[in-house]
């Protein structure tokens, strides 16, 4: 973290000489050298401070980068950070974050509660721990290429995001790998063409693309799942019909097959207009209960789950 501080530092001063660069942050010294040297550090508020002298757009990148907590950030006072920090939390506990960032539950707690502001390095560690996207977050502020030691893992997050779009049979192959934990990479392939029914080329493009974007990985000869990682996914509107429509036929040919022991259900009725909004709540409040049940299970049978809620409505269809 402390190179990944000197190079971000370095990208924010653009063509500026470090002289220079200190006499517009007010600095009578040259602070930038020793920011850059590694002999010490700004901290994280007076680094957004820095950015916004650059003429960076502060406000707009950290909207970017996790728009319902953008607005806890207040430009007039840049230094006090912990708020917005603290809206990154989660549900992750001080203990478990702290593990996570290599740091002291004493030392997340101060930062989280604004009683100690916390120098770049620190607070780089403490949002990748929190959100696991602090590259996103150098990338929405600076060209990520100048803080080359994260653009590639900026790369891999971005070949990531777009995995399942690009193959929407991935999700399946990941939580087959993760119930498996490691496959001999030479039988890979042909272990997941016949767990999906996939044809053997299919298969192998999977494994090909989950390696190339860092979803899995191999060592020693093992196809292995990498660590969860949290992404943020910008699916267009033409990426969430093709993985609707990709799993509803996976269903429909599941269901016409009839040579599983799958549940399947269906209810058609008739009911009002305000208790249809809230059978689509219901399903969404359903939906958030089965995620939650799946982050706390251990991976050892990959599954899919589709509902789908429809309506025909003269209004909507005359």
């Amino acid at each position: 973290m402390e190179e990944a501080s000197r190079q971000f530092i370095r990208a924010i001063r653009g063509r500026r000489s470090q002289v220079a660069f200190s006499r517009r942050l007010g600095y009578c010294g040259n602070v930038a050298a020793k920011w850059e040297g590694g002999h010490r550090f700004p901290t994280f508020g007076e680094t957004l401070r820095a950015c916004t002298l650059m003429g960076i757009d502060v406000p707009a990148a950290l909207n970017r980068f996790h728009a319902a907590s953008a607005h806890l950030w207040n430009p007039q006072n840049p230094g006090d950070m912990h708020r917005w920090l603290t809206s990154l939390q989660g549900r992750s506990s001080q203990m478990q974050i702290a593990e996570s960032a290599g740091l002291s539950r004493q030392q997340v707690g101060r930062l989280l509660s604004g009683r100690a502001k916390g120098r770049l390095p620190l607070v780089l560690s403490l949002l990748h721990a929190m959100t696991g996207r602090m590259p996103d977050l150098i990338a929405e502020l600076v060209d990520i290429a100048k803080v080359p030691v994260i653009a590639r893992e900026a790369e891999a997050r971005k070949a990531l995001a777009r995995l399942a779009f690009a193959h929407p049979w991935s999700p399946a192959a990941r939580a087959w790998l993760g119930a498996q934990q490691r496959v001999p990479v030479g039988e890979a392939a042909g272990r997941l063409a016949n767990v999906l029914g996939l044809s053997l080329v299919e298969a192998g493009a999977l494994v090909n693309a989950m390696v190339a974007s860092g979803a899995a990985s191999v060592t020693r000869g093992q196809l292995r799942p990498a660590p969860e990682t949290t992404v943020e996914i910008h699916a267009t509107a033409e990426d969430i019909h093709k993985l609707r429509s990709h799993w509803s036929k996976v269903t429909s040919e599941r269901v016409a097959a009839g040579d599983n022991d799958d549940l399947f259900s269906f209810n058609v009725f008739a009911v009002s207009r305000d208790d249809l909004v809230k059978i689509r709540e219901a399903q969404r409040r359903f939906y958030r209960e089965i995620r939650s049940i799946v982050a706390d299970s251990p991976p050892e049978v990959p599954a899919m789950l589709v509902i789908h809620t429809a309506a025909w409505d003269e209004v909507c269809h005359p």
